[in-house]
């Protein structure tokens, strides 16, 4: 899989429900993945899964969408924004990514301020 379609992948897992999140979290993730962002640190796919669904149930219309990916030796950044249902701009980030025989084995979400707290 090219870096560009493992991030568009990772990206809709946010979205599924249990069910479907679990298996597509296998394809995408190191059996040992870790990720973190500006509100803590998980070890393992089942605390990110469990995380993700936090994330599904605080914001149900929530889309992830892959703006650009930049890769090199089994590294990679990707930007990107969290849309609303109605294609409303929610959040914007960059996510970097550190590969792992194919999947994402490390992952770090930085999330951009808001316009207006901008300098």
């Amino acid at each position: 899989m090219t870096p560009e379609a493992l991030w568009n992948r990772y990206a809709a897992i946010w979205s599924l429900n249990a069910d479907a999140r679990e298996p597509e979290l296998s394809a995408c993730l190191a059996d040992d993945v870790t990720y973190c962002d500006p509100n803590g640190a998980i070890a393992g796919r089942a605390g990110l899964s469990a995380y993700m669904a936090g994330f599904k149930e605080s914001v149900p219309a929530g889309r992830f969408k892959i703006l650009s990916v930049l890769h090199h030796n089994e590294r990679s950044l990707a930007h990107w924004e969290l849309c609303h249902e109605d294609e409303t701009v929610l959040q914007t980030g960059t996510s970097f990514a550190v590969m792992s025989e194919g999947r994402f084995g490390a992952i770090t979400g930085f999330f951009n301020p808001p316009p207006e707290q901008r300098p």
